[in-house]
């Protein structure tokens, strides 16, 4: 490519049906082995349930869990929730954290959660 192209914009791959790009971020939630969560620090491919997820830890040692449930959650838009510095509660709450109030009108999702067993708990 010489310096007058215009280099190919990247595209983000999609998954083999046509569905939307591979990989997001999600909460690993482990029940058993000292139960835990964790945000993931990377997009990955979102797991279902029954497949088989492996952890490698800080101590270099590999871990399996089993999915056992997939959660999509959602949150209150952006353009519904006050300014972070006058809200009571913070920014990743709930929708149902405000009861008292009127429901939200537009909503985003939030990241799912993917709920785990460690696979020798099976």
């Amino acid at each position: 490519m010489n310096e007058t192209e215009t280099p190919e914009p990247t595209k983000q791959p999609v998954s083999e049906d046509g569905g939307p790009p591979i990989g997001s971020a999600w909460t690993l939630v482990v029940d058993g082995d000292g139960g835990w969560s964790a945000d993931l620090e990377h997009a990955a491919p979102l797991p279902r349930a029954g497949e088989r997820i492996e952890f490698i830890g800080e101590d270099g040692r590999r871990r399996h869990y089993r999915v056992t449930e997939v959660i999509h959650t959602l949150q209150t838009a952006a353009g519904e929730r006050p300014r972070v510095r006058d809200e009571q509660t913070g920014p990743n709450s709930i929708v149902t954290d405000r009861a008292e109030e009127d429901p939200p009108r537009e909503l985003r999702a939030g990241l799912p959660r993917v709920l785990v067993v460690p696979e020798d708990e099976l």
